[in-house]
C-alpha cells in the first residue's frame, strides 16, 4: 500500500493543474483518514472493555494491587542488594 502513496505523491509533483492536484491530495487525505478510524474503533472498543473489567473488580483491588506491586518492588531491590553482597 506504500507504493501506492508514493504513486499518488508523484502524480501530485508531476500535475500541474491545481484542481487534479487538489483532488489528488484528498484522496492521499482520505486513505490516511480511514486508517486512523479503523484505529479510533479499536481503542475504543479496549476502552470500553477496561471500564467494564475495572467496573467489576471489588473495592479492595487497588489496595491489593498496590500491596503486590510494593512487594515487588521491594523483592527486586533485596535482589539487587543481595547480588552486591
Amino acid at each position: 500500500m506504500a507504493s501506492r502513496k508514493k504513486q499518488i505523491k508523484e502524480q501530485i509533483a508531476k500535475t500541474q493543474n491545481p484542481a487534479i492536484r487538489m483532488q489528488l491530495q484528498e484522496l492521499l487525505n482520505k486513505k490516511g483518514q480511514q486508517h486512523k478510524k479503523g484505529i479510533k474503533r479499536i481503542d475504543d472498543a479496549l476502552d470500553s472493555v477496561l471500564r467494564r473489567l475495572i467496573n467489576k473488580l471489588p473495592a479492595s483491588a487497588p489496595r491489593v494491587f498496590m500491596f503486590v506491586l510494593v512487594t515487588i518492588i521491594l523483592f527486586i531491590i533485596f535482589m539487587i542488594l543481595e547480588c552486591r553482597a
